[in-house]
């Protein structure tokens, strides 16, 4: 146990150049911050709210609503909330998910590496070169992708569970299903490109001999989730998130050499035109050179079976990731439905990542002269990446910027409903008369829920300022009202289009109206099935017997 602590804390002391940019004052310039910072406002407001699970934001979307987080990952947001809760500003609360996503990962990857390997150095240096790769940098200080990064935090834990369940561990089982549960809601899409990975990780480490402990772990982990995976999966279908991203990766998939070797940018990713600034695409000179003398190892020594086998492994993930990332692997993009949810080829590249740390362990626990090949490829993998720990710009606006940004937290608007539309302009109010006259006033006004006192002079209508998504619904003096988003001509605009606004009759007299955003069927039966795990996971951890049943 002393042992291990005095390996963690020389990992958090060499993780210090990593992550030293992000104490720097204030945020900084890059693709997603500023979409993570809203969403970190929006998570604050719902859950001060009482929504739980947070799912619709009635405030983005310029006021007229975005089903924030009933699509997109809300762990990050939910860690940063912690932050938020112990003093932190919303920007520095984003800022503290990326910080724990890099430690994380060091030390998680070193758990990992070591119960597999039964090995510190190589632990070690694995780790290291987990954290010390393009990918990661380009991650958190590039892209700012903070659910991307917590995710390949959490990842390492994943693994790590399954050697500890092939062992006989049964709190593995535990913290596997919890590893799992946040790998998805951290980042959807991270969580569908290692599904394979995890998948043939669970037979070859455990095999049908720990298929219990590792059928536990993986109904936890889904079931811990389903509050948000089910929703999101069966709900896609009213979004227009197939529209935007169906092809968006046939223009994304970097050359070979710029694989190998790619100017360090800031920019937006444009492989096939690349322009001066746009981002590296480089797998890492370091990375590549394990993985070339890990190919001679396993030649020669072939004979052993934890080279032939974890070797093997590395090596056949590390070509397929290559192979998904070039334009070679086109056919396959156009002809399995999932893989054009991945978007950017390009992150197939934490395949690459996780397969070099297994490498460099490796390396080290069966090559000559342990001591110096530890130095010498840390102090490499090090220096290879001086370049890219570094933020580009500081951007610090103050937090009444954020406050005041009312976007979808998203590039394109991708979860708006297929009726919907980017608003341009704020609402004017939740409530507003488009035909006849009298008095609104408000009386509750949370994000999902809206009730007010109307006052109509004159049989009207009113409208709804928030855009329809299935689970509005409006009712009158406790009566439900129909309503219309579909044909409304007369609504918003020259163009004649309503954008999904939710109109309904009023008539004369005063009147409690009552808008309340529900859950759907699917909505109800999927956190059902997150109680039930819950349920399940405190039954399992206080109750012993429950392993021999």
């Amino acid at each position: 146990m002393k042992s291990n602590l005095i390996v963690f804390i020389s990992l958090i002391l060499i993780s210090i150049p990593a992550i030293k940019d992000l104490f720097i004052s204030g945020g900084f310039t890059s693709h997603d911050l500023t979409h993570h910072v809203i969403r970190q406002i929006s998570m604050d407001k719902l859950l001060s709210e009482g929504q739980f699970p947070p799912r619709w934001s009635g405030e983005l979307n310029n006021g007229y609503g975005y089903p924030v987080f009933l699509f997109n990952y809300p762990l990050p947001a939910m860690v940063g909330e912690i932050s938020h809760k112990m003093g932190l500003g919303y920007v520095d609360s984003v800022k503290a998910v990326l910080f724990a996503s890099m430690i994380g990962s060091v030390l998680g990857m070193y758990l990992f590496l070591n119960a597999l390997l039964g090995s510190k150095p190589s632990a070690f240096l694995g780790a290291i070169f987990y954290l010390y790769a393009p990918l990661r940098f380009l991650t958190v200080y590039v892209s700012s992708a903070v659910g991307s990064a917590l995710a390949l935090g959490i990842l390492p834990f994943v693994f790590w569970s399954l050697v500890e369940i092939s062992k006989g561990k049964k709190w593995a089982s535990l913290v596997g299903g919890v590893s799992l549960a946040g790998l998805i809601l951290a980042h959807n899409v991270t969580a569908l490109i290692f599904a394979p990975v995890i998948l043939a990780s669970a037979w070859g480490i455990g095999g049908i001999r720990k298929i219990r402990g590792i059928g536990m772990m993986f109904f936890l982990g889904l079931g811990l989730s389903a509050w948000f995976w089910l929703p999101a999966l069966f709900e896609a279908q009213y979004t227009r998130f197939g529209e935007v991203f169906g092809k968006f990766y046939q223009d994304q998939f970097p050359s070979l050499w710029q694989l190998i070797r790619s100017p360090w940018g800031y920019g937006l990713s444009h492989p096939q035109n690349p322009e001066s600034g746009d981002m590296s695409y480089q797998l890492g000179l370091i990375h590549i050179g394990v993985m070339l003398i890990l190919v001679g190892l396993v030649w020669v020594m072939k004979r052993i079976r934890e080279i032939r086998e974890i070797g093997g492994f590395a090596l056949a993930l590390f070509g397929l990731s290559v192979f998904l990332m070039l334009k070679i692997s086109l056919p396959l993009w156009e002809n399995i439905p999932f893989l054009s949810m991945v978007q950017f080829p390009l992150r197939f590249q934490a395949w690459s990542v996780f397969a070099a740390s297994i490498a460099a362990a490796l390396l080290v626990k069966y090559l000559p002269f342990k001591k110096l090949l530890v130095l010498s490829l840390l102090f490499l993998v090090i220096y290879a990446n001086r370049n890219h720990w570094h933020i580009n710009e500081v951007f610090a606006p103050g937090e009444n910027y954020y406050l005041n940004l009312k976007t979808t937290s998203t590039s394109y608007g991708e979860h708006l409903p297929k009726w919907g539309k980017i608003m341009d302009q704020p609402a004017v109010g939740k409530l507003e008369f488009i035909k006849g006259q009298g008095d609104i006033g408000i009386i509750m006004n949370k994000s999902d829920e809206i009730v007010a006192e109307v006052a109509v002079d004159s049989g009207g209508k009113l409208r709804l300022n928030q855009t329809y998504f299935p689970g509005w619904n409006i009712e009158i003096d406790g009566q439900k009202t129909n309503f219309d988003y579909l044909s409304n001509p007369d609504l918003i605009g020259t163009d004649g289009e309503s954008y999904g606004l939710m109109t309904f009759d009023i008539e004369e007299g005063i009147h409690l109206v009552r808008a309340q955003f529900k859950n759907t069927p699917v909505r109800n039966l999927a956190d059902g099935i997150s109680l039930i795990s819950v349920i399940v996971f405190l039954y399992a951890g206080y109750n012993k017997r429950f392993y021999k049943k």
